[in-house]
């Protein structure tokens, strides 16, 4: 005889933790191998060891230099940090394209600044025949 008939076992709730943990280890492989080649593809430009010969040239003689041209969100025009017009811009680099032909021009826009500011810098660094080597975006 059932003396207990009255009292029903109720059905305990059990979360099966273990495809949880699965998934979440395999989250943590995932993203530890991405950053780990992030970091190495950045540090170097190439995967094999090369070991490079010395030269007797010395590269910074004829390494180009590098000038950044910053627009600010106002629109306004930088050379080195200091703020310049697109006429005396003109006219720097063609001083700078006379003296240093080889110059590398990079250009820092502002994300607010209308892209045909940073197109009118853009003709202006072709005009004076340097070569302009990017438009640099956030991290660069």
């Amino acid at each position: 005889m059932n003396f207990r008939g009255g009292l029903k076992k109720k059905p305990s709730a059990v979360l099966d933790m273990t495809p949880l943990v699965d998934v979440v280890f395999q989250l943590l492989i995932f993203f530890l191998l991405t950053s780990t080649y992030v970091q190495q593809s950045q540090q170097s430009s190439s995967s094999v060891p090369v070991e490079l010969p010395e030269s007797s040239l010395e590269a910074s003689a004829n390494a180009p230099e590098e000038i950044v041209i910053s627009i600010d969100e106002s629109g306004l025009v930088y050379i080195k940090d200091e703020q310049i017009s697109l006429d005396q811009l003109a006219a720097s680099l063609q001083r700078i394209a006379n003296n240093k032909p080889n110059t590398i021009i990079l250009i820092r826009g502002d994300q607010k600044v209308p892209y045909g500011r940073v197109g009118q810098v853009m003709s202006l660094v072709r005009a004076s025949g340097l070569n302009l080597s990017a438009v640099l975006q956030s991290g660069q």
